[in-house]
């Protein structure tokens, strides 16, 4: 008796803990996508207003930014010192195929996050501010449905892996 409360008991943590690591992937994106907004908004003003080599500026971005974006950066700005030829465009979307696999992002977001790498370097200071600015706003739009998103499914998996938990003790003892 002692044995099947033990094993029921584990059973409802263990789905219950499953499912709140379920919920918290969509609070990680929004979180995400709310960092990266903001990395972006401090990478749009860095070109704005100062006239930095990007290996440096991608450093300064990386160094500000939360741990998970900021690594990217950091990660960006250490190949393209090193000068191994690679172009800024083929560079940064190796990093984010690498980096990105481990972010809560949907790949949707990751795809917008690599349309960074095809103006950035390239282009004169209005044009890759405008290219910011459009990552930026398509970013938004990800964030405000990520928003809901978390709103309404955050709650569900949790009560949905405490129930599952439930239901399986019981068909079990």
């Amino acid at each position: 008796m002692l044995i099947k409360v033990i094993s029921s008991i584990v059973i409802i943590i263990s789905f219950t803990l499953i499912g709140g690591i379920h919920a918290n992937t969509y609070s990680n994106r929004t979180k995400l996508l709310s960092q990266l907004l903001i990395s972006l908004q401090m990478l749009e003003t860095e070109i704005s207003y100062s006239a930095t080599p990007l290996p440096i500026l991608l450093s300064n971005i990386g160094k500000k930014s939360k741990e998970d974006i900021g690594s990217i950066f950091l990660k960006a700005s250490e190949i393209l010192s090193k000068k191994e030829g690679y172009t800024f465009s083929y560079l940064w979307s190796m990093i984010l195929d690498s980096e990105g696999m481990a972010l809560d992002l949907y790949p949707e977001d990751l795809e917008i996050f690599k349309q960074l790498g095809n103006n950035l370097g390239a282009t004169d200071i209005n044009n890759q501010i405008k290219h910011i600015r459009l990552i930026m706003e398509e970013l938004r739009r990800n964030h405000e449905d990520a928003i809901i998103a978390e709103k309404r499914n955050v709650k569900l998996y949790k009560q949905l892996g405490l129930l599952a938990g439930f239901a399986i003790a019981i068909v079990l003892f």
